[in-house]
């Protein structure tokens, strides 16, 4: 017999080594590739099958949610779920150690049903627990029937490299294809909101001797929440919707709703028999538990009468303004879809009497609550609109949410927020007019301010310094918003010895005004840069001028003031 030297026996167990880890490191190699699950799974029991020289394999992935482990890839056996703790598989889940069991109907933790299910027998099995880079539990692999004896140490060593490298190739898989669906949800929701948001007034209608103003901010991406300020005929017709719930589902439901009643509207039908079709059409086809709170009405203009049905939404707001005071209205009826309706019923009139507000609000204004629970109610509401009962409704509304956030101290919104204001024009002066997005409008907005300052008795003094900058602000939003086709709001208000103005723009980016440079008028014009004179102007012209932008809606407020120090009367004019 030849004799052996230690440096051939070295070499020897080098070269079997490198053997036997070849297979392991082209199997990581492999599986840094990108899989789905199941492939991925498979390719899990491929490996271990060739590098432990074993019959068969099967992988159990842990449901974090059950505490249970879950069969995924077995070759040749039915899906199981076991409870973590139970059999060979759920010990190894709780002490994530190795278990080999060299006669598994020896151990009385083998469980030989699935051997009899199959028509296989399993001599003997290693067990490992699948446990990824930051310590969580993947799962547990488990390899049967070694083809020349028994599992020993090598082969568990072996295992071991092979198993750490698989919970963190099946936690890749897994955390992408979540990312996947993560992301297609996204994109599913967003397509969602963009549709709901769609069925949202862009702007809303110009009516003679009324401020109108709406608004919805879902607490997600899709709310349960709509509204809608529209005009049917001379009349105008508001709605303000709350389904149950907020999301995707309800989204759809309100969005449905929406749709129904302009429907029914462009057919003919009057509000009582619009209503009527409208609940019963939504119980058919709502879930039994879904329903939606809701307040239709329309707007006689001629008569300054609201008819209304109000579904479950309550309460309406009525401010009296000849008696300065608040009153409150309860639903009318039960919600839309909660039960069919048998008959028409007659709706409420509601008589709306210069100087009026009516406000609603769905429940996310009333519910908001802080930290501690306590909830800003009716009440706050009512205070609020009480103290600010000039400021135009886009403003209020401003107002209205900064103290429901400032109230909330940091708590989060957990319910959809809509907001629908109508106002009757103080003594019927219609001292707000939309004007068209173009620079010929200008002869129609000095044709109202001189109407509705005429009325106001305005010293005549100052109405060309309101007129200049009126025209000055209105161009800039002409020449520099070209992408929205939304009309201008002007808006005059009566001081004690002047006008309050305001414009709003819609749909527009921002740009502050009162944070453009000031000219240089005291440089050579040669080296002044062109524009910004306009503005610099009618900064020294007014009293004060203000700017405000709500990034969500898109909206610009511009408001200046301009009086007289020296009150003159009637006869000295």
């Amino acid at each position: 017999m030849p004799d052996v030297s230690d440096n051939d026996l070295v070499a020897t167990s080098r070269k079997s080594l490198a053997h036997d880890l070849r297979p392991l490191l082209e199997v990581t190699r492999h599986l840094a590739a990108p899989f789905d699950l199941e492939t991925m799974l498979a390719e899990v029991i491929s490996a271990a099958k060739q590098i432990l020289d074993a019959e068969r394999g099967t992988v159990w992935l842990y449901d974090e949610d059950s505490d249970g482990l879950i069969l995924q890839v077995a070759t040749g056996i039915a899906p199981v779920n076991v409870p973590a703790g139970k059999g060979l598989v759920g010990s190894c889940a709780l002490s994530r150690r190795i278990i080999n069991v060299t006669d598994c109907y020896a151990d009385p933790r083998f469980n030989p049903e699935l051997d009899r299910q199959t028509n296989y027998r399993t001599r003997c099995m290693l067990t490992l627990p699948l446990v990824d880079h930051k310590d969580a539990l993947v799962g547990v692999l488990q390899v049967l029937n070694k083809r020349d004896g028994v599992f020993d140490l090598d082969d568990e060593e072996l295992a071991s490299s092979l198993a750490a490298q698989c919970a963190v190739a099946i936690q890749r898989v897994r955390m992408t294809d979540a990312l996947f669906e993560g992301e297609k949800m996204r994109q599913e929701l967003e397509t969602a909101r963009v549709v709901q948001m769609s069925t949202l007034p862009a702007t809303m209608p110009s009516i003679p001797g009324y401020e109108v103003y709406g608004s919805s901010m879902p607490a997600d991406m899709t709310g349960g929440d709509t509204y809608d300020v529209a005009m049917l005929g001379a009349n105008v017709l508001v709605v303000l919707g709350d389904a149950t719930g907020h999301g995707l589902a309800p989204a759809l439901h309100v969005t449905q709703m929406h749709a129904m009643l302009r429907m029914a509207f462009r057919l003919g039908a009057d509000l009582d028999t619009a209503y009527l079709q409208l609940n019963n059409q939504l119980n058919e086809t709502l879930p039994d538990d879904r329903f939606i709170t809701a307040f239709i009405g329309v707007l006689d203009t001629s008569k300054h009468e609201m008819q209304y049905h109000s579904g479950g939404q309550a309460p309406i707001l009525h401010y009296i303004a000849k008696d300065g005071a608040w009153r409150r209205y309860g639903p009318t009826c039960f919600p839309l879809a909660a039960m069919p309706l048998a008959t028409r019923r007659s709706a409420i009139n509601l008589p709306i009497e210069p100087g009026d507000i009516l406000v609603l609000l769905s429940d996310g204004i009333y519910e908001y609550h802080d930290r501690n629970g306590e909830m800003f109610g009716e009440q706050r509401v009512m205070d609020l609109i009480t103290a600010k009962l000039h400021e135009p409704l886009p403003i209020l509304s401003e107002s209205l949410m900064a103290a429901v956030k400032s109230f909330a101290g940091g708590a989060t919104q957990e319910d959809d927020i809509t907001i629908v204001f109508m106002k009757r024009t103080p003594e019927g002066l219609p001292v707000r007019q939309a004007f068209h997005r173009k620079i010929d409008s200008l002869q129609e907005i000095f044709a109202f301010t001189a109407r509705v300052s005429g009325a106001y008795q305005t010293d005549p003094r100052l109405m060309t310094s309101i007129d200049f900058t009126i025209e000055e602000l209105f161009t800039n939003m002409v020449k520099y918003s070209k992408m929205s086709v939304a009309d201008v709001d002007v808006e005059l208000v009566r001081l004690p010895r002047g006008i309050e103005v305001t414009l709003i723009d819609y749909d527009v980016d921002l740009f502050d005004i009162t944070q453009a440079p000031d000219v240089d008028v005291s440089r050579p014009i040669e080296e002044r840069v062109p524009g910004g004179l306009g503005l610099h102007l009618i900064r020294r012209l007014v009293d004060n001028i203000e700017y405000h932008y709500d990034p969500e809606t898109r909206i610009s407020i511009t408001r200046f003031s301009k009086s007289v120090l020296d009150p003159v009367t009637t006869e000295q004019n």
